[in-house]
């Protein structure tokens, strides 16, 4: 008998050394997200797609910007 699985946020955690830089990273991925992902990629993300690249570059713009704000 198979069990059904319960989706819950899963945080990961990245350490990237290059030489003599370190840097360390954290992602919370959402239950929500990765039960989408369960039923192929999020449309959102399809950058193939020329409007769809543009929008991810405006959403790396804007968060760059708002770290830029925040003084991170």
């Amino acid at each position: 008998m198979r069990q059904a699985r319960v989706a819950r946020d899963q945080t990961i955690y990245v350490v990237r050394i290059i030489s003599i830089y370190v840097t360390f990273y954290k992602a919370v991925i959402s239950a929500s997200y990765l039960i989408e992902l369960g039923e192929g990629w999020p449309e959102t993300l399809n950058i193939a797609e020329p409007e769809r690249s543009r929008e991810v570059l405006e959403i790396l713009i804007r968060i760059r910007q708002h770290l830029i704000a925040s003084g991170n």
